[in-house]
């Protein structure tokens, strides 16, 4: 290439370059008031839920059938429809939610141990905002809007308005209290079945049968009902059903060596401390009575025999055998053992916060035992069989009921249901799940 054709090829790349500049400068001037036109698509709004329209015929829901809680503190009638969620237990709450997918309703019930001494007139100081706001934390939002105590009922009751899945729902719950315990049923239902509210909290309310011949034990202790039997008793949850049979022989087991056998005798009755004596001696060769004492259990008559033995190894144990005289002509017996030497489990008091051998009574010799610690073993182990008590035959939902042990849960005092679906998932027709899944203790 020439020189003169170089030149000539660079003097027009300047010339291409400083017009493209120019452009770049000069376009946008014109361009910039234009108004630019493009296709917008308009978002589909999310369609609201739909309620399911309430039953038409209210009485057709009744409350003879009923659930038992686990830990045998409560009952409450469950009707045809509705099933039970995970129970809760605490320290000092036993509750459960009754679930009816079809009505998209759920029920709220639990005992409350108040820890002390409360007055009816007390309890709505008891359900402040926070522990209310706590009970519907999982909701999208609530309010409160009525608060009544009647004094007629020596009942509180409260009224909501709650948002789940951009629907609405109401609330009504009733709180009573038998001076020690505090009670709490409240029913959540579609803002379109409030007649079906109400019908629904009466009746759980008045099919609410709290066990109060348990008060002053462990609410998160489990219990067995025998429906064959018709016996219960409470023992701590870690404890296992390692044997079981209806109407048969149960077996209950802790890992620490405690053994609890639970039997009947049809057409038995002891009458006197020296049959009580007899009939605990039948029960193992070699077994020597410590002592025996009259007892009364739910209004039921018996005695309770404290005794010992050895194993073949030589090892002490010590056991307590409760005999109740049943209304059906039984003898129904709780046994109980533990690997420990000359332990007389009737001169435990129960009551005491601390028992030392030198706290004897007339009534209740002093143990042997010095160290506080194994004195606490020794009162559960009476406190559990302290608990075993003859019932009326519960007309259960379930025919056969095997209560299983729920992790312990310290539940807010007003432990209520759980929001399944956020927000922003609802769909074109209301799910029982929106509602039904919204049953654990907050």
């Amino acid at each position: 290439m020439t020189s003169h054709s170089a030149r000539r090829a660079s003097i027009a790349l300047g010339i291409f370059m400083a017009i493209v500049l120019i452009a770049g400068a000069i376009i946008p001037i014109f361009t910039q008031n234009q108004t630019t036109t493009s296709e917008t698509t308009t978002p589909t709004e999310a369609p609201i839920p739909t309620f399911p329209p309430p039953p038409s015929n209210l009485t057709e829901i009744t409350f003879d059938k009923v659930y038992l809680h686990p830990t045998g503190i409560f009952s409450i009638g469950q009707p045809d429809g509705w099933e039970a969620s995970e129970p809760n237990k605490g320290a000092t709450i036993a509750q459960v939610n009754l679930v009816n997918n079809t009505t998209l309703a759920v029920v709220d019930s639990y005992v409350e141990d108040a820890g002390g001494a409360i007055q009816p007139e007390e309890l709505s100081g008891r359900f402040t905002p926070e522990v209310i706001n706590a009970s519907w934390a999982l909701f999208r939002s609530w309010e409160e809007t009525n608060r009544v105590f009647d004094p007629a009922t020596q009942r509180l009751q409260i009224d909501f308005n709650i948002t789940l899945t951009r629907q609405q729902y109401v609330a009504r719950q009733y709180v009573w209290t038998d001076g020690r315990w505090i009670y709490v049923v409240r029913v959540l239902a579609p803002e379109n079945a409030t007649e079906m509210l109400r019908y629904l909290l009466d009746g759980f309310a008045a099919s609410f049968t709290p066990n109060t011949f348990f008060q002053g034990t462990p609410l998160d202790w489990t219990a067995h009902y025998d429906s064959a039997a018709n016996t219960v008793i409470r023992y701590p949850s870690e404890w296992q059903v390692t044997d079981s049979a209806l109407g048969g022989p149960t077996s209950i087991a802790s890992n620490n060596g405690v053994q609890l056998r639970l039997t009947h005798a049809a057409g038995t009755t002891v009458n006197d401390e020296d049959a009580a004596r007899a009939f605990a001696e039948s029960l193992r060769a070699g077994l020597t009575v410590s002592s025996v004492n009259a007892v009364e259990h739910g209004g039921v008559p018996g005695f309770a025999v404290a005794y010992t033995f050895s194993t073949v190894d030589g090892e002490g144990q010590s056991g307590l055998a409760v005999l109740l005289n049943g209304t059906d002509g039984a003898l129904h017996v709780a046994d109980l053992r533990f690997p420990a030497a000359n332990i007389d489990l009737n001169a435990i008091t129960l009551d005491a916060a601390a028992e030392t051998a030198a706290e004897a009574t007339a009534e209740a010799p002093a143990l042997d035992v010095t160290d506080a610690a194994q004195i606490d073993i020794y009162r559960d182990l009476a406190r559990v069989m302290s608990t075993f008590v003859t019932v009326q035959p519960i007309p259960l939902a379930n025919v056969e009921v095997t209560p299983t042990v729920a992790a312990p849960v310290e539940a807010t005092a007003e432990a209520t249901a759980e929001a399944a679906e956020p927000e922003s998932e609802a769909t074109a027709e209301a799910t029982p799940e929106a509602t039904a899944e919204a049953t654990e203790a907050s």
